[in-house]
């Protein structure tokens, strides 16, 4: 049964993977649009993905993180508001302590809601995992070419998967690692399932899924290693180019 610290630990974790699915949508797109026809190759692309997830995690780090700058633009545009609705002919039949009261809870839920999904190092040192997934899937697509996809899909599918069954359904932690045993398992089968959809070859599916939970358990950044290995993987049993 799901205590209530699991259930605010699941709808966290569900936003956050929500989040990393539409970002890692982008890395899927000179796989589903032909750049090409706008001078753009696939290493460009990743190339300027990169660049610019860099400059944004730089001004994170020298100045105030985009959470606050929002927090402040929520609070100066509730005060705004007010200011205009008093100043206004209708301002005194709208019941201004009720707007305020209604719009301090929008801030506040949104506050809420920004804290549940930031981790404590995000917090302190910017997104590190959106900047270390933009280089991981760089290197991949520079070591590898084409069989990047493969990393790519193991970061959208693994990653999100292992880390919603751990918190379902996590009970046994792996060996020197902060992954649990069902996390795993779950991520594993998953991934699998996808890439055996894919590439119809059972072996190589269950080999690239095995690189993928070694990575994430024990990598020192997932979004790093996973692209990587699992590419290199891929690359090495001469796995179909997925397109």
């Amino acid at each position: 049964m799901l205590t209530l610290s699991r259930i605010e630990q699941l709808k966290a974790m569900a936003l956050r993977k929500l989040i990393h699915v539409a970002l890692s949508i982008f890395l899927i797109i000179p796989f589903i649009v032909n750049l090409k026809t706008y001078g753009i190759s696939t290493t460009l692309y990743f190339t300027l993905i990169t660049l610019g997830v860099s400059v944004i995690y730089v001004i994170q780090v020298k100045r105030p993180i985009i959470t606050i700058v929002l927090l402040d633009a929520l609070t100066s545009a509730r005060r705004s508001i007010l200011q205009q609705i008093t100043k206004s002919p209708i301002g005194s039949a709208i019941p201004i302590d009720t707007l305020d009261d209604g719009l301090m809870k929008l801030e506040k839920t949104v506050k809420e809601l920004l804290e549940s999904v930031e981790r404590d190092y995000e917090r302190r040192g910017g997104y590190l995992g959106i900047l270390m997934g933009a280089i991981g899937v760089l290197i991949s697509q520079l070591l590898t070419g084409n069989y990047v996809i493969y990393g790519i899909m193991s970061v959208i599918v693994y990653d999100t998967m292992s880390a919603i069954g751990g918190i379902l359904l996590g009970r046994v932690r792996l060996p020197f690692s902060n992954a649990t045993m069902e996390g795993t398992l779950v991520g594993m089968a998953s991934l699998a399932t996808v890439l055996f959809l894919f590439t119809n070859q059972l072996i190589g599916s269950l080999a690239v899924t095995v690189v993928a939970a070694l990575a994430e358990a024990y990598g020192m950044e997932d979004n790093l290693a996973i692209p990587i290995t699992t590419s290199l993987m891929a690359m090495a049993l001469r796995l179909p180019v997925i397109t």
